[in-house]
């Protein structure tokens, strides 16, 4: 979509839990494996739920997709590696995440993060 976003995807056929599915496409986007629920390890909150446009591509029309945003944390971000040579991967402190990204509606669910982190 040419622009930063959040790390995330689909679930996959018989996945029923939207954190299981944001933990497993985080743990495959970014090569992390000790990914835990922030701001509760034991217990994930679901940040924001917003729909957001989706632009055709060659097999898909144009459509609307829900993203169920979490909080996730590592103890190893300088660990990330992105799943493929032409991901663009980057960790980005919330100050310029804000100033980096374009899309309205993720600028709420770091905003959210900035007042649980105030």
């Amino acid at each position: 979509m040419q622009a930063w976003l959040q790390v995330g995807g689909h679930g996959d056929a018989g996945e029923v839990d939207p954190y299981a599915v944001a933990l497993r496409e985080a743990e495959e986007e970014t090569g992390l494996r000790d990914l835990v629920s922030w701001p509760d390890p034991a217990q994930p909150t679901l940040l924001q739920v917003a729909i957001v446009p989706v632009p055709a591509r060659k097999r898909e029309p144009a459509h609307e997709h829900a993203d169920f945003r979490y909080g996730l944390a590592t103890n190893s971000p300088d660990s990330a590696t992105p799943e493929s040579p032409t991901a663009r991967l980057r960790w980005l402190d919330l100050d310029e995440a804000l100033a980096t990204i374009a899309e309205d509606n993720l600028r709420v669910c770091l905003s959210r993060i900035a007042e649980v982190i105030s």
